[in-house]
């Protein structure tokens, strides 16, 4: 089986190092995301357990995006 997570914009410590935690462009990306908010690692990980348990055991080809909306 081959599934796959397709990420939005998420923090991470290289985004946060980088500066983007505080920029206009981080406003400009919350701005155009429907839930209004970056995501975080937290909003992804679920994800990826539910790939690799049992219960994703029909499940391939897939491409779930996990975004905040944003397409």
């Amino acid at each position: 089986r081959v599934n796959s997570i397709n990420p939005g914009m998420v923090i991470t410590e290289g985004v946060v190092a980088g500066g983007f935690s505080e920029s206009d462009f981080r406003k400009i990306a919350e701005s155009q995301t429907p839930l209004g908010r970056i995501g975080q690692t937290e909003d992804i990980a679920p994800a990826a357990v539910f790939f690799a348990s049992p219960d994703s055991a029909w499940i391939s080809g897939e491409t779930l995006v996990i975004a905040g909306g944003l397409r």
